[in-house]
């Protein structure tokens, strides 16, 4: 009997023990697992922080590889790995929210299309060519290095990051404004194309039906600019694809360069991306590379006695006396001139004084072989130069139904105004359908289209009808015919708020009108309207009465520009974040 209690409690002993050792093993197996959770949360903490400060220490490069590009003189070409060594590197106390972090291996460097290394730190890049010669890509690696330690050792993130310089045409634009841009049409419109803007984009009507990519850098807003009183209506939203929505992107600078350098060449702070069309001064000029002016093959310059004085692509003057190659470039454009003409312009309340190219006689001219040999490039600079915001002067092109082959680039600081059919192979007896009722075929039989472009500091629609003689008179002696112009537009505008309360016309007003298009008279438009600058001389506001009433608008993107661009550079540099990794 006594044995037999004597087992029961040896029996109740070796329970116990089972159980506490059971109890042990799990508060072991608990503590355990409890630490192996706290480690990997640490770890995951220190790991999300060391991807933010990563993705901060990219941000700073950014900004520095994008200051350097739009500062350093190459402006639109691929830069070295040389030329970024002096961006500042983040530090840890740039982050004092992540004790302990250390950042190593931040640096940027130039790489092939491939993202191959270069051969040396000093090798410029090579570009990516995209549809055209003037698309193109440079290419650059960010890399940074971010440790955070932990209970044992460090979470190390290893983080990439492509940047990508982008020089594409602002010809591939539908429309395309520095300024606010602003399109409140009355009749119906409907853009093709891309649109984008360097400010804000202001959309108030439902008569605009806006059928490709938006893109805008300030704000986006279905209603009008603030200040202006042209619309008192209450706003109403565009049309736009409902996957496709105006969506915010950064700005795309002309030739990567902000455009106070530009200001800064002439020291006139207002001229900005204008100094493209003006003619330049002594000295040195670290835009020359850019200025139509230096691009053309021939400039005629017209003094305040309509005194021309005309230079082949080099600049040298040449004139009866020339021989060769320059004499046939002096007598071509000598003739194709006329120079005195005059007509009034109510919208600037004043008489024009005009002097008129024949875009056909060069166009015959080139055809015939006249000035092969010579430096003409397809590029014409034409300046009065005694034109400024009180004394109006104003470059005409006339029979410009037909161009060159290769096309036709006219360039201006003063107004251009574009008389008639332009690039649609009018003839006498033949125009084109888009003049009797179908849009989508703006040339002639037997036609093709030129790559084209108009430059100046405004530029106006004369239609068909168009009298010099009646200009003066009433809107009912203005009566336009229908009209088609086929060519990139680049030209100023009257800011709103210029004068108070005043609209700028917008984007439907961007080509000016001096005529009657109502009772369903259509322009038709095939091309790329860019707006870069405010106009400086041709400032008169929009919105007088006797100047127009506006035209059926059939205006379309051409696409053509894509592949063929007009005679000329001109392009728009993007800085782009394209794809980041974790090594």
């Amino acid at each position: 009997m006594i044995r037999h209690k004597h087992k029961e409690r040896g029996s109740a002993l070796i329970i116990s023990v089972a159980i506490i050792a059971t109890i042990a093993v799990w508060v072991l197996t608990a503590t355990n697992r409890s630490q192996n959770v706290a480690r990997l949360a640490q770890r995951s903490r220190a790991h999300s922080n060391a991807t933010a400060a990563a993705l901060g220490c990219l941000d700073v490069a950014y900004a520095g590889w994008r200051q350097v590009g739009r500062t350093s003189g190459t402006y639109a070409t691929g830069l070295p790995t040389t030329s970024f060594t002096s961006i500042p590197a983040p530090t840890a106390s740039n982050f004092p929210d992540i004790p302990g972090i250390t950042i190593s291996n931040y640096n940027v460097k130039a790489v092939d299309p491939q993202l191959n290394a270069l051969a040396t730190t000093s090798t410029a890049p090579t570009p990516a060519t995209g549809q055209n010669a003037t698309t193109t890509s440079y290419y650059y690696l960010a890399s940074v290095d971010v440790a955070v330690p932990v209970l044992k050792g460090n979470v190390t993130v290893k983080m990439r990051r492509v940047f990508e310089k982008q020089n594409i045409s602002p010809w591939n634009y539908a429309i395309f404004y520095d300024n606010d841009l602003e399109m409140h049409p009355g009749p119906l419109q409907s853009v093709t194309g891309w649109v984008h803007t360097n400010g804000s984009l202001f959309s108030g009507h439902d008569t605009l039906t806006l059928r490709s990519r938006t893109t805008f850098t300030g704000d986006w807003s279905i209603g009008f600019m603030p200040g202006e009183n042209t619309h008192p209506e209450i706003p109403k939203s565009p049309y736009i694809p409902e996957d496709q929505p105006p969506a915010p992107t950064s700005t795309q600078a002309i030739f990567g360069i902000d455009k106070t350098v530009f200001s800064s060449t002439n020291g006139n702070t207002a001229s900005g991306y204008r100094e493209l069309i003006e003619v330049p001064v002594t000295g040195t000029d670290p835009m020359a590379s850019f200025r139509y002016y230096n691009q053309a093959g021939v400039r005629i310059l017209i003094d305040a006695s309509n005194v021309l004085t005309i230079m082949n692509g080099t600049g040298t003057v040449i004139n009866s006396s020339s021989t060769g190659a320059n004499l046939a470039l002096f007598n071509t454009f000598k003739n194709a001139i006329t120079t005195n003409q005059s007509l009034q312009d109510n919208r600037e309340t004043a008489a024009i004084r005009v002097a008129s190219l024949d875009v056909g006689a060069i166009t015959t001219a080139v055809n015939a072989g006249t000035l092969t040999g010579s430096t003409y490039n397809g590029v014409v600079y034409l300046s009065d130069t005694s034109g400024t915001n009180t004394v109006k002067r104003a470059i005409r092109l006339r029979n410009g139904a037909s161009l060159p082959p290769a096309g036709l680039t006219v360039a201006s600081n003063n107004a251009v105004l574009v008389q008639g059919d332009y690039n649609t192979g009018s003839t006498a007896t033949t125009k084109p359908l888009s003049n009797s009722g179908d849009p989508t075929k703006p040339t002639i039989t037997g036609y093709t289209r030129r790559p084209a472009a108009v430059l100046g500091d405004a530029v106006m629609i004369l239609s068909n009808a168009w009298l010099d003689a009646n200009a003066a008179s009433g809107m009912s002696s203005r009566i336009a015919t229908n009209t088609t112009v086929n060519a990139a537009i680049v030209a100023g505008i009257v800011p709103s708020g210029t004068s108070g309360t005043n609209y700028s016309g917008g984007a439907e007003n961007f080509p000016r009108f001096l005529e009657d298009w109502s009772g369903g008279k259509t322009f038709t438009y095939y091309g790329s309207l860019v707006q870069l600058w405010s106009s400086q001389q041709h400032t008169g506001t929009w919105g007088k009465s006797n100047v127009y009433s506006p035209p059926t608008r059939h205006w379309y993107f051409d696409p053509n520009f894509l592949t063929n661009p007009p005679p000329g550079t001109l392009t728009t540099t993007n800085f782009n974040k394209q794809r980041w990794y974790i090594e």
